[in-house]
């Protein structure tokens, strides 16, 4: 029997799947867009614009399901675009007046650059099941498993961090499709132990064409009818829960040798035991402590943690990525590491206010060498 189901892993640093996307403000949802979903297999099929309002038309036939295996967090990044060069007819990319001409600076003559705020969804994991006509299916996966194009998550910017193909299978509804695919942890507990053999996810099902939907479905128009320009057509989703079983870790243990979660099930005591050490009192400046900074992630234990208040820590953590935290740690308590520690905390003093953290890790790698130079701690 042909496989009816095609299953599709998009998970990556960044996605983005916007169906309101509008002039300067370019939105995203927080779950895979159809219209997406259908441009990314067009893209690995090497289907152009042109010929995309043919191509689409078996594509959209196939019902579609999402399972929130990771849900991500949701951040704006600011963007510009355009500011081109003109071709010798005045015909250049960038802002548009109403006549229809390029704009241009008054002060500089140049055309004006285009600004926008863009939304993301980093670190998020979703598994699409596409059901539909078996041979669209194989077509399609035979396209995943080599792509003429390379495929991005909503944006050329967004690479996906694992195989989109997922496999493909035989089932009777999308909600067993997406049940039938185990959720794997990334990484295992420090003990092994204390695992559920099933988990509940989230999931938003397509309601197929033929039948009345549900009276807690809603109405998307993300459905693509041709790319280039806005042209959708609408669709009935449901929000439900699917119960799927527990798979092994992403990360196996033998992959991961010689690493310890420094977060294990033994950290809450570690942190209180160190804090009692050190008599509840920031080890560099004496004020209360809530937070305890780690001189060796590998190491784990009452002797590598170090008392600390939150301006402090912030100071510590600042300098370790800025001078790379891999190769060298910041003890807070080396009398030898105190001048760089005093100036990183002057630093946040004067420039703690919004949108400046980019600016503070800046100075504190251009900082680097002065660093090392002075400090005389392990």
């Amino acid at each position: 029997m042909s496989d009816d189901t095609l299953f599709l892993r998009l998970a990556g640093p960044m996605q983005s799947w916007g169906t309101s996307s509008r002039l300067q403000i370019r939105r995203t949802d927080a779950y895979p867009s159809k219209s997406g979903v259908l441009g990314l297999l067009l893209c690995a099929k090497g289907v152009g614009r042109e010929d995309s309002a043919t191509e689409l038309q078996p594509l959209v036939t196939l019902v579609m399901g999402v399972r929130v295996d990771r849900e991500g967090t949701l951040d704006w990044d600011y963007h510009t675009a355009g500011g081109g060069h003109g071709d010798g007819a005045d015909r250049a990319v960038g802002i548009r007046s109403a006549e229809g001409r390029v704009k241009k600076t008054a002060s500089t003559g140049r055309y004006e650059t285009l600004l926008s705020r863009r939304q993301y969804l980093y670190d998020a994991s979703f598994l699409v099941a596409l059901r539909g006509d078996p041979a669209t299916v194989r077509a399609c996966a035979t396209a995943l498993e080599d792509p003429v194009w390379p495929i991005f998550l909503g944006r050329k910017c967004c690479v996906a961090a694992e195989p989109v193909f997922a496999g493909s299978g035989t089932f009777t509804s999308l909600t067993e499709a997406l049940t039938a695919v185990p959720w794997r942890p990334r990484i295992r507990s420090i003990d092994g132990t204390g695992r559920s053999r099933s988990c509940a996810l989230d999931a938003i099902i397509e309601h197929p064409e033929g039948s009345p939907p549900p009276a807690h479905a809603r109405l998307v128009y993300d459905v693509p009818r041709a790319l280039g320009h806005h042209n959708h057509g609408p669709r009935w989703i449901t929000a439900a829960q699917v119960t799927v079983p527990v798979g092994e870790p992403l990360h196996p243990p033998a992959a991961l040798r010689g690493w310890r979660d420094p977060y294990g099930p033994e950290w809450d005591d570690l942190k209180i035991r160190r804090l009692t050490l050190d008599q509840g009192l920031c080890v560099f400046c004496k004020s209360p402590a809530d937070a305890v900074h780690h001189l060796d992630y590998a190491d784990v234990r009452v002797e590598t943690l170090r008392s600390v208040c939150e301006l402090c820590h912030d100071a510590c953590t600042a300098l370790e990525y800025g001078n790379d935290m891999h190769r060298r740690r910041i003890d807070p308590s080396d009398p030898g590491q105190r001048p760089a520690i005093l100036r990183q905390v002057a630093l946040i003093l004067t420039q703690r206010r919004g949108g400046r953290q980019r600016e503070l890790l800046e100075d504190a790698r251009k900082a680097a060498g002065d660093f090392f130079e002075e400090s005389t701690g392990p």
